[in-house]
């Protein structure tokens, strides 16, 4: 029998810490053709993301722009947003949303299209829920896509203690986890 530290050496391409929203969704993401580790602290699908009630905003709606929502977000945030982080966000809010869609979350709908709703510092209607459980209706959806996945394996209750980074690259090359 393998010791326990050896286990996992080596079993994973690619090891995404973190099982909310934004760790499931980099899981289902990667490519099929890569072994990967999903390390969670609780159960699936408990996360802090399961709590989030409000919505997403993404520029969907034939009226909007990424550019739009940039300029509403930076305007918004008062000088205090990382620019480039914030055109990121908002140039690839819309494929997401769509990816979302796609894998099974159902958000809010008027008819046929999707129900958006004015909020907050938004000049055009680009706000996105799930009824009052946004949160946890895609962390649910997520957390089933993931248990279908043969390519990924979730590691319940495990937690990171230490990164292991390349002196010279200072890129990571693993993880010592308590599991």
């Amino acid at each position: 029998m393998p010791h326990p530290e050896t286990a996992l050496r080596d079993r994973f391409d690619v090891l995404v810490v973190g099982a909310g929203a934004a760790g499931l969704y980099a899981a289902l993401c990667l490519p099929e053709s890569l072994q990967i580790g999903l390390v969670t602290k609780d159960e699936l699908p408990l996360s802090a993301s399961d709590w989030a009630q409000g919505g997403i905003a993404a520029a969907v709606a034939p009226e909007d722009s990424p550019t739009l929502h940039v300029e509403d977000t930076l305007k918004a945030g008062a000088g205090l947003c990382d620019v480039g982080a914030v055109e990121f966000l908002a140039s690839e809010a819309p494929d997401c949303i769509r990816s979302l869609i796609d894998l099974g979350v159902a958000f809010d709908r008027h008819g046929k299209d999707l129900a958006l709703t004015l909020e907050a510092a938004h000049s055009r209607r680009r706000v996105l829920h799930a009824a009052d459980t946004t949160g946890r209706e895609i962390v649910s959806i997520l957390s089933q896509q993931v248990c279908r996945r043969k390519n990924i394996q979730v590691l319940s209750r495990a937690f990171v203690l230490d990164l292991w980074l390349d002196p010279h690259t200072n890129r990571c090359r693993g993880a010592s986890l308590l599991y």
